[in-house]
C-alpha cells in the first residue's frame, strides 16, 4: 500500500493486495492467542443457530490483522502505521473465504519538510467481491531523501 515516498504519492492512487484464505487453524489460533472464545467464532452448534450469521464467523480483529499483513509497504518510505479511523465490520468472514485489500489514497498531509500522513480508504474484500471491513487508514510516510 505504501510503496512510494511521500512526494510520489497522489490523491486517488489505488492499490490491490495479494490474497489469503481464512482457515480453521486461523480461528482457533486467534482464539487461543487472544482468549476470545465467543461461541459465534468457536462453537459450531451455537453459531448455526444464530439467525444473523447461520454459522461460524471469523473474529473481526483477526480479519483486520490478516488484512494489514496483506498490504505491501517499503520500510524506507513508510515509517509507521499511524492509526485507523471509522473501522466498520460490514459483512461476515467465514472459514474458506479468500480476502484481499483494496485501498485508495484520500489525502496526503505534509507534517514538515521530511514527512507527512497518507490517509487511505481501506477495504477488505472477499472472493465474491463483497466488502467485509472498511476503514480509513493513516500511515506516516517520509519524503525521498529524508533522514
Amino acid at each position: 500500500m505504501i510503496t512510494q515516498y511521500l512526494n510520489e504519492i497522489e490523491v486517488g492512487d489505488r492499490h490491490v493486495s495479494r490474497a489469503r484464505t481464512i482457515t480453521e487453524t486461523d480461528l482457533v489460533t486467534f482464539a487461543m492467542f487472544t482468549g476470545d472464545w465467543h461461541p459465534i467464532h468457536t462453537d459450531v452448534e451455537y453459531a448455526a443457530a444464530d439467525p444473523r450469521f447461520g454459522g461460524r464467523i471469523a473474529h473481526g480483529a483477526l480479519v483486520v490483522s490478516v488484512a494489514l499483513g496483506l498490504v505491501e509497504f517499503r520500510p524506507e518510505a513508510m515509517k509507521a502505521f499511524y492509526g485507523i479511523d471509522k473501522l466498520r465490520f460490514v459483512g461476515p468472514t467465514r472459514i474458506g473465504d479468500t480476502l484481499h485489500v483494496e485501498s485508495q489514497v484520500l489525502e496526503v498531509t505534509p507534517r514538515g519538510s521530511d514527512d507527512g500522513v497518507v490517509t487511505s480508504r481501506f477495504a477488505v474484500v472477499n472472493q465474491k467481491g463483497e466488502e467485509v471491513v472498511v476503514a480509513t487508514l493513516k500511515c506516516l510516510v517520509v519524503r525521498e531523501g529524508a533522514a
